[in-house]
């Protein structure tokens, strides 16, 4: 079986949750003999292909229908929530003898690969890796300021091009990487498939002996400083803010503690307010922003290794894919009370949850983490249960039978 994995856009310098899915499943596939190449557009790429670890990865030309489009706006769509053209991907979909066309992007690009589809008279399956069923107004307001002032022509051109479907609808399957998306989609269940099939961790990986220097040297970080480690995009959906006046409130009373960021920054404005509140609380000494690590980074297993405790903060999270690995790593997780995490994170046995808009909240399940051994031994032990539930070979699997039922049903 040869497969299509169509991506918005596939970066190994600005990896998030999406690319990791669609990469580390991939490989999965691959070990189960079904062959996959990824074709994105060449959002901060450059267009051409490569071939990585196996894998062939096409990257093709794209353009969003707008005008004027700064340079500025242009590369904030392409961070975050753009829903670009791109014609030479959809002859590439139509003419690449793929015998399923799998589609991890919404918008045109999510239309062009349904009628590509339909074209070559082959299943199509999407999976929503959130933003399908809750993302908070204020940062749709936020994904959408780059478009503000701007005419549209691209109404026009979804016309001239017949794009008017709802890939979700056409789709002959439905993959939720989020329960949120599976509750709303699921009495749609009866006329096709839609199922919860959550996103994975390299175990291995990330509970092995890092290849890298120790996380406290590699950044020149204090070792009596108890590590807290948030690792995600820095972005507003993240909230790493919140984490700044819990880390000046720790301080005050004489902890010694640090905080390490990692993650692309996806909204500079966003990083240059976090680092400013810092400044301003008088801890930037104990904060460290690495503005991403690639995937095989060996300094990113490192960070986890070497952590104390990780801490995910989100506003937004239809899942939590970092949260897999910290449970792989042997790392005790604190995790906003939102979205996918509110069922990831049991309460009380694979983690602690807080609010995110409630610091006291946070700052009662840190002190839970470090006053009560017992409770983080425990937490440990069960997340690293719990995550074998989640390695790629599992996913993989679920993932095979699900493409051998949508091309043979």
């Amino acid at each position: 079986m040869k497969v299509a994995q169509v991506v918005r856009r596939f970066s190994f310098d600005e990896w998030g949750g999406t690319e990791n899915v669609v990469w580390n499943s991939t490989l999965a596939l691959r070990k189960l003999g079904i062959e996959s190449e990824i074709l994105a557009t060449s959002a901060l790429s450059l267009p051409g292909g490569e071939v990585r670890d196996g894998v062939r990865i096409r990257r093709f030309r794209y353009f969003y229908p707008y005008f004027p489009l700064p340079g500025k706006d242009r590369l904030a769509l392409d961070k975050k929530g753009g829903s670009p053209y791109s014609p030479s991907l959809s002859r590439a979909m139509a003419k690449g003898g793929y015998d399923l066309i799998h589609i991890h992007a919404g918008g045109r690009i999510a239309m062009l690969a349904v009628a590509a589809a339909h074209q070559c008279r082959i299943p199509c399956v999407i999976s929503l890796h959130g933003g399908f069923a809750d993302v908070p107004k204020q940062e749709l307001e936020e994904m959408l300021a780059p478009l503000r002032g701007k005419f549209h022509y691209g109404g026009v051109l979804d016309r001239l091009s017949g794009l008017h479907c709802n890939p979700v609808r056409e789709a002959d399957a439905v993959i939720c990487v989020g329960q949120n998306e599976f509750r709303l989609l699921s009495p749609y269940g009866a006329e096709r498939r839609v199922l919860y099939l959550p996103n994975g961790v390299d175990i291995e990986k990330f509970a092995g002996t890092p290849k890298a220097r120790p996380v406290r040297e590699e950044w020149n970080i204090p070792a009596e400083r108890r590590l807290l480690l948030c690792v995600s995009r820095i972005d507003y959906q993240k909230n790493q803010k919140m984490l700044i006046p819990f880390l000046k409130q720790l301080t005050g009373r004489g902890e010694e503690v640090h905080l390490l960021l990692i993650g692309p920054v996806t909204a500079p404005w966003y990083a240059e307010e976090l680092m400013a509140l810092a400044r301003q609380c008088r801890v930037a000494d104990r904060v460290t922003l690495v503005p991403g690590l690639a995937p095989d980074d060996p300094r990113l297993v490192a960070a986890f290794r070497g952590a104390d405790c990780f801490v995910l903060p989100s506003l937004h999270e239809p899942f939590g894919i970092v949260v897999l690995e910290a449970w792989a790593a042997g790392l005790p997780v604190l995790a906003a009370k939102v979205g996918g995490l509110r069922r990831l994170v049991q309460n009380g046995y694979s983690g602690l949850h807080f609010e995110p808009g409630i610091p006291a909240t946070l700052m009662s399940a840190y002190e839970r983490i470090v006053r009560e051994p017992g409770l983080r031994e425990s937490i440990v032990d069960w997340a690293r249960q719990e995550v074998r539930c989640y390695s790629w070979p599992v996913i993989g699997r679920e993932l095979a039978r699900l493409y051998e039922g949508v091309c043979h049903g």
